[in-house]
């Protein structure tokens, strides 16, 4: 399995190995900065984070918030900004709610 970050223009700038969220939080905020420091208008997006595979196939159709990434935990990486990690039990609640 590949394990590359892409931006939005598809250029790699980083990687993630599927097993922790936190540490691809933690690269994603290493991105973020990198792209800053460079004055890129690009960007990470969720469709670019690798192991999507991982994400529950009830939930791939899910729209509520962005799911960044789900790791081998069950945890996925959530919101916008890619701040909060949730459990998938608790995004399929949220999903429950009729928000696909």
């Amino acid at each position: 399995m590949i394990n590359t970050i892409k931006t939005r223009d598809g250029r790699t700038v980083g990687s993630w190995d599927g097993h922790s969220v936190e540490s691809l939080q933690a690269e994603l905020a290493r991105i973020r900065k990198q792209l800053a420091d460079e004055g890129s208008n690009d960007r990470v997006v969720p469709a670019g984070i690798p192991h999507a595979d991982q994400l529950p196939e009830d939930l791939r159709s899910f729209r509520a918030y962005p799911i960044w990434g789900c790791d081998d935990q069950q945890l996925c990486l959530c919101g916008a900004n890619a701040n909060r990690v949730v459990e998938v039990a608790n995004v399929r609640q949220f999903s429950m709610i009729d928000h696909h």
